[in-house]
């Protein structure tokens, strides 16, 4: 995956402030701008911001930045492939490989089949499957920073989807630096891979308790991933790994292994 190499320039004095992300009105404007990235299926087409709104700059920016790392994440493309959810171009991340694998598991689900190279699997009580992977593309040590910057970016574009002229107020300048490559320290809450096949996305901006582990909630087949939006919020620790969240920091490193259960059946949605 490519380095957030560079920053792009939030124009925060910029008298018209017109692109969603860099606030500059003198870029091209000819492309339009999928809130959540195109390779997570034709679900996302319901979230789109025409021309005009985002600059072709930070678009493409954007694009090789951050949608490329976040639809690569390890959880994120093994439920692409478990969601049969294709891209503009129609491929599948249908093989997940990983090091020191004992096991090869084909996974034919709902139509959409997935091979796995497991390191361990172990079968549970209900039917279902307890998996261990050592994956060989691993996820970049930021992930959790490109993540967020993920996250914000959506966000961003809900906004303005619902409330145009806010969106582009003074009061999200500072996600607009972070989605646009500034230093960044925060936390990411995730809940525990279950693989789930569910063909929904769920995508929830709260703007009212800005402090809640749902200030900004992705979820996505087995991926639930959530983020406070506001600056210097904090959360309950005790009370948000009491619902069943995990909580990673900037400075988390990915994990070597990764362990993700396979349910027989579809279950409720994921509370909290």
């Amino acid at each position: 995956m490519p380095p957030v190499a560079r920053r792009r320039i939030v124009h925060v004095d910029h008298p018209k402030r017109q692109c969603l992300f860099c606030l500059s009105a003198e870029a091209p404007f000819t492309s339009e701008e999928h809130v959540i990235p195109r390779s997570l299926g034709p679900a996302t087409d319901d979230y789109v911001i025409p021309p005009g709104g985002v600059c072709d700059l930070c678009n493409n920016w954007l694009g090789a930045q951050v949608d490329a790392p976040f639809v690569d994440r390890f959880d994120i493309r093994l439920t692409r492939g478990l969601e049969e959810l294709r891209g503009r171009k129609g491929t599948l991340p249908n093989i997940i490989d990983g090091h020191n694998a004992t096991a090869k598991l084909d996974l034919e689900l709902d139509g959409a089949k997935v091979t796995l190279y497991a390191t361990e699997v172990e079968e549970t009580a209900d039917g279902g499957l307890d998996i261990e992977l050592r994956p060989t593309v691993r996820d970049p040590p930021d992930v959790v920073a490109r993540t967020i910057r993920a996250l914000w970016k959506m966000a961003l574009g809900i906004i303005w989807l619902a409330d145009q002229e806010r969106a582009l107020s003074r009061e999200w300048d500072h996600l607009r630096c972070g989605v646009l490559g500034y230093p960044i320290n925060g936390y990411l809450l995730q809940w525990p891979f279950t693989a789930r096949i569910t063909r929904r996305m769920d995508v929830n901006v709260s703007l009212e308790a800005p402090e809640s582990p749902v200030a900004m909630r992705f979820v996505l087949g087995g991926v639930a991933l959530a983020v406070p939006i506001a600056q210097g919020a904090r959360i309950a620790r005790d009370e948000v790994t009491a619902a069943g969240w995990e909580i990673y920091t900037t400075d988390a490193s990915p994990p070597r292994s990764v362990h993700l259960r396979l349910e027989p059946t579809e279950p409720d949605a994921m509370g909290a």
